[in-house]
């Protein structure tokens, strides 16, 4: 996978955005992604798709961001796959009047899976009655689903008196007439929705081919019937703003044809509005006060990592509100530390004192490792083991935005964002 993903994040089709970004043309825009309750752990893959496409003027913010600030100070914000209801709850009214205010007041906001399901018009039950940022139904709700095939715990979720449910999971084919589409484009789909009652100038793309690279808990030929033809993505203008919604996760590293969809229409927004990068000061610090805490963290997250790798060898599951979450995702968190840890020993002297917030990641990460060993044990001595794995999610969540706000920091110091 980490081969894959390498490749991946050298595919050349990342050059034009990253030129944009960087000739002076086009905003360099000051983007929020949010992590906050609800959120799982696909928001990770923004940060692979920023990498890569140079924006590094980014924070990682929760429910109480948005309600407070309104997004103020942000040009673009983002939010990922999770449990709907509890976004919706924990943002409540005043968050959903901070996103559209701020989508009205020119702002970008990107939402895939939960992200989209929670903005789509026809998606009208309390706790979502505030949020109405574009026109769209899910078409995938029904009072009785059929019985699934396969990935049981996979498949339906509670709204009102019936059900969302999902016909296919995993690997599917979109296409469009947007001109970074192309013929076609695949993406995954981990539960998003299938959009009906769209504005037809709206959509950006249908689904239209589902893959041998996907799971089918219905019979193939009737979620073809279902889902082909039914929008996937949306795109509209709300005053000086604009709402991209996706069923498919578009910004997964591994489908580099859909994350240049998602750079096309975050550059199409941006292009011809002129703005700088606001870099952080610079403030040197000694090796001595930075090298060890990140060798510490590298040894926590290493030891952790062992620790996962074992997990995921494990039929356990855990459902959090209403998200299933698989021992994998442990890793992932992991992972996404793992692989920019380098780039932070390289620049460790630009830091700042006590590495500019190093030291609570260096305890998070030694808890992390306590508290993966434990929810191993728990497991193999057929013990509960929900409680350790809800405090170890959560505790990934919050160290992993807070290592990915000094990462884009430090990146965005270093030189590699505009001036």
């Amino acid at each position: 996978m980490q081969g894959r993903s390498r490749r991946a994040a050298g595919d050349p089709v990342f050059d034009r955005y990253r030129k944009v970004f960087s000739e002076g043309s086009t905003l360099y825009p000051r983007i929020a992604v949010y992590t906050g309750s609800g959120a799982s752990h696909s928001w990770i893959w923004f940060a692979d798709i920023f990498d890569r496409l140079g924006l590094f003027d980014v924070r990682f913010i929760d429910e109480s961001s948005v309600r407070d600030t309104g997004l103020s100070g942000f040009d673009a914000f983002f939010i990922g796959g999770g449990d709907t209801y509890e976004m919706a709850f924990s943002l409540g009214e005043d968050g959903a009047r901070a996103i559209e205010g701020f989508v009205r007041d020119g702002g970008f906001y990107f939402g895939s899976c939960a992200g989209a399901y929670l903005v789509l018009s026809g998606v009208d039950l309390e706790p979502f009655t505030h949020f109405n940022l574009i026109d769209g139904a899910m078409l995938n709700s029904m009072a009785a689903p059929p019985e699934p095939r396969c990935l049981e715990h996979k498949y339906k979720s509670a709204y009102g008196d019936g059900w969302v449910f999902h016909p296919v999971y995993g690997e599917v084919t979109v296409t469009g007439q947007h001109r970074a589409i192309g013929q076609c484009v695949n993406a995954p789909l981990f539960g998003g929705p299938v959009i009906g009652r769209a504005m037809p100038e709206d959509v950006l793309a249908e689904y239209s081919r589902l893959t041998e690279r996907a799971a089918y808990l219905w019979p193939r030929r009737e979620a073809e019937e279902f889902m082909i033809g039914r929008a996937a993505v949306l795109r509209s203008e709300l005053d000086g703003g604009t709402v991209v919604v996706s069923g498919p996760h578009l910004e997964h590293p591994l489908y580099t044809a859909a994350n240049a969809l998602a750079a096309e229409v975050l550059t199409e927004h941006f292009k011809g509005r002129s703005g700088r990068v606001s870099r952080p000061s610079r403030s040197a610090a000694s090796n001595s006060d930075t090298a060890p805490l990140l060798l510490e963290i590298k040894r926590q997250v290493s030891n952790a990592r062992i620790v996962g790798f074992g997990l995921e060898k494990m039929p356990v599951a855990w459902r959090l509100g209403h998200k299933v979450w698989e021992p994998e995702k442990i890793r992932m968190f992991l992972e996404c530390a793992w692989e920019r840890l380098p780039f932070m020993e390289e620049h460790a002297e630009l830091m700042g004192p006590s590495g500019g917030g190093l030291e609570p990641l260096a305890r998070g990460y030694a808890d992390v490792t306590r508290i993966s060993k434990s929810l191993k044990m728990r497991i193999e001595s057929g013990r509960d083991s929900q409680a350790e794995a809800s405090m170890l999610l959560l505790s990934l969540k919050e160290l992993t935005a807070r290592f990915l706000s000094i990462y884009f920091r430090l990146r965005l110091e270093t030189g590699f964002g505009r001036d």
